[in-house]
């Protein structure tokens, strides 16, 4: 380089130095302090199928979990309607609450109850107790866990027909409703147990019963030794961070037809739980296989649309745990989203155990439409 150019390049730094200085107080230039840099927004907090929530959820607008908020509000609105009987709702995407409303007495701290949804919960359990090992296929005789039925000629019942609501079963005394009533003196295990059998296992078409799903009670008792409460806080409600509370019969088993009380943001856990394929955080609770397995419809039973103790509207691209009065957690897998809905709930007595003072209150909606309450949201995702 010549030297006229080094000359000048060396002129050009002096000059910028110059001006640094000055503009820095610095030289006896301007002592007056530089205007401060603009304050920079924080990114809005990342959230996809790898978000779950800890002790709380977060909540946020629709939009952070690519949903517009039109179709949330849409969907609340819908569900508390006059005559809907809405307790409350609770709406996740991507593992944070987006839309959330409840009537005005109740809040997110108040109790619903599940009704039927129960079911799912214990098919749920039975899919950790085979993953455990404690049950070592649900193709084998139901009888290996039920020790009352040894010698009654009822070892053709599987677990999956029992599952399946489709044991063959008779509805028992007084019908199939009639186990809430305390089946036989105050033990609904026996009341289901002691059955008798109208047809083959699977050979006839599905018909709905209280007493098939009971008998997951006795099977979990007895292949896992413990009550069924203990077993579920110790391998799924503890792990997902939901308080809840099964109700059971005089004899301590636990009412698996029915009968959870949780708040609608702990029923919005499990369905997350199923929505990410059995899998919280990092640890796989319930396999994927049994996740499939037990949402799936088997083929030719006339089942109107039922797997293993969960509900299934393929052709929509959910499924969903169902309880009397409305009280479903639906859950879309591909959108990984879960909306729960609660009807009203007063529990009423003193104790969480069924007797003629100790029974669950809820008001139906005048109707319901799952279409209506469901498609303003899946219509309102845009990812």
């Amino acid at each position: 380089m010549s030297n006229t150019k080094i000359h000048y390049l060396k002129s050009l730094v002096s000059c910028f130095l110059a001006i640094v200085l000055s503009s820095c107080g610095g030289g006896g230039g301007n002592t007056s302090n530089p205007v401060p840099p603009e304050p920079v927004t924080p990114p809005q907090p990342s959230v996809g199928v790898t978000k779950f929530p800890d002790l709380d959820w977060d909540v946020e607008d629709p939009e952070v979990a690519n949903v517009m908020s039109v179709g949330v509000n849409e969907a609340l609105d819908y569900a508390f309607r006059d005559n809907k009987n809405t307790q409350g709702v609770v709406i996740v995407r991507h593992g944070v609450i987006i839309g959330e409303r409840y009537s005005d007495d109740k809040s997110q701290y108040s109790l619903a109850t599940s009704w039927s949804t129960g079911k799912s919960f214990a098919s749920a359990l039975i899919g950790i107790a085979l993953d455990k090992g404690y049950i070592n296929s649900i193709d084998e005789s139901a009888e290996t866990y039920l020790p009352e039925w040894v010698g009654t000629g009822k070892t053709e019942i599987t677990i999956r027909s029992i599952l399946e609501m489709r044991s063959g079963l008779s509805a028992g005394p007084g019908g199939d409703a009639n186990i809430y009533s305390g089946g036989i003196n105050g033990d609904q295990l026996a009341f289901a147990l002691a059955r008798t059998s109208e047809s083959p296992p699977r050979s006839q078409n599905w018909s709905y019963s209280n007493a098939d799903s009971m008998l997951l009670a006795g099977i979990l008792e007895e292949s896992t030794g413990q009550n069924v409460l203990d077993f579920a806080d110790k391998e799924l409600f503890s792990k997902i961070g939901m308080q809840a509370d099964w109700w059971t019969d005089e004899r301590g088993h636990a009412m698996t037809y029915c009968c959870i009380d949780s708040t609608t943001r702990d029923f919005a856990r499990f369905g997350l739980l199923f929505a990410r394929n059995g899998k919280w955080n990092d640890e796989q609770l319930i396999s994927e296989s049994w996740i499939d397995v037990s949402t799936r419809v088997p083929s030719n039973t006339n089942n109107q649309g039922y797997a293993l103790q969960w509900w299934v509207n393929q052709s929509a691209g959910y499924f969903f745990a169902a309880g009397l009065h409305t009280n479903n957690i639906y859950v879309f897998p591909e959108l990984d989203l879960v909306v729960v809905r609660n009807s009203t709930y007063t529990k009423v007595g003193t104790s969480s155990i069924r007797t003629g003072g100790n029974y669950h209150f809820t008001v139906a909606p005048l109707s319901w439409s799952h279409s209506s309450f469901l498609e303003p949201i899946v219509e309102a995702i845009t990812d």
